[in-house]
Parts: C-alpha cells; structure tokens; sequence
C-alpha cells in the first residue's frame, strides 16, 4: 500500500514538472516573439509611406468621429498600420492602435473599418495635421489622446503637416460638441459634460447623448 502511495505521489510530481516546463517553454517563445515584434516594428517605422485613409465627409455636421489610416510598407512586404479614432468635434483622439501586419490582414483590417465608414484617400502631411489637430484642441477642452496615441504617432516620422495644403476647423458651429458614442458609458458620458461645463460653462458647447432609447440633445 505504503510503495503504491509512493508512486502515485512520483507519478503526479513529474507530472507537475512536466507542466512547469511546458509553461517556462512559453514563457520563453512568448518574450522572444515580443522582443522579435518589438525590432520588426521599430524597423518598420522607417519603411516607406503606403497609404493613408481618413472617413470620408468627417466634418459634416452628422458625422464628426472616423478613422484615420497611416500605414507604412517593408521590403518584406509586411505592412505597420497606425489607426487613430478622431473626435473632431471634441474629445480629439479616441483610440489608437498600431500593429504589423501582413497584406492580407492590413486588406481585412481595412474592410472591418469600412463596415462603419467610407474610407477616402489623404495625403500623409494631411494625416498628420488632421490627427495632430484633433489632440491640440481636444487638450484645450481639458481632454487627453488615448494612452496607445504616443506611440501610433510614431508612424508620422518627419512628415511635415505644414506642407498639407487643407485647413481643419474643430468643433462644430464654433463650439466643441459631444456626441456620445454607443460604447460611452453614463459615467464616461457625465464625465465629459461635467469637464465641459468647468472648462467652457454651461452655455460654452454642444452635446448629443441617448435619453430612453432616442438622442437627447442640448444646444
């Protein structure tokens, strides 16, 4: 009894050293394929432009938050794409995001993005204005980028926005306007208002927000 005891505890003690070693294994693979990702982006950042995309008609008065795509090509043909979520009305960049990818997933990533929005070409020195744009004003209202933002820019390298021949005018109708998207939560909603309202007073801005299943609105 005593010597079967003694090999079932074996028996489960090389068991849990198999898994620990299976574990360290990935472990391992998971860092060097981080580090591996970490140098291709970097080396990718100075690839040559590709293409650029922002939402078509962004600045209509019933639009006001799109994308805007900045990618940038290898000679391996792997393509790092930069996707900014642009408030132009308010609250400047929403999300941020960039990842390296191959044609295929860069064409995929596209078509999910054309599913909300129509896509139009902008030149990269108009992308970076657009973009760098929606921050300024955003952190004049009292809003910061999202927390990815630092590191997307990085895909503008030396472009120079002045050289961009457009004009970007933020807000809407002189005023900055808050519309609250499907994912902003009441308390992210309130948030806004209440830092609108400290910043500009009450009469100082616009909002649109859902009130029992429709828009409310306040003008």
């Amino acid at each position: 009894m005593a010597l079967r005891r003694r090999k079932i505890v074996l028996k489960r003690a090389k068991k849990g050293a198999k898994r620990k070693k299976r574990k360290a294994t990935i472990l391992r693979e998971t860092a060097l394929s981080s580090i591996t990702n970490r140098v291709a982006t970097a080396q990718a950042l100075q690839a040559p432009l590709y293409e650029c995309w922002e939402r078509k008609g962004l600045f209509e008065p019933n639009a006001g938050i799109g994308t805007v795509v900045v990618t940038r090509k290898t000679l391996g043909n792997q393509v790092l794409m930069a996707a900014f979520l642009v408030d132009v009305f308010c609250l400047g960049i929403k999300d941020a995001h960039c990842m390296l990818l191959n044609e295929n997933e860069y064409r995929f990533r596209l078509r999910q993005i054309e599913t909300h929005q129509n896509l139009s070409e902008i030149h990269p020195t108009c992308a970076k204005k657009l973009v760098k744009g929606a921050r300024i004003y955003a952190e004049t209202l009292g809003f910061s980028a999202h927390r990815d933002y630092g590191f997307a820019k990085r895909i503008f390298g030396d472009i120079q926005e002045r050289q961009c021949p457009r004009s970007f005018t933020f807000g809407r109708d002189g005023k900055p306007m808050y519309r609250a998207g499907p994912n902003d939560t009441p308390q992210f909603s309130k948030k806004v208002v209440n830092t609108l309202t400290t910043n500009l007073g009450r009469d100082g801005f616009h909002f649109l927000m859902p009130v029992k299943g429709s828009q409310g609105a306040r003008d």
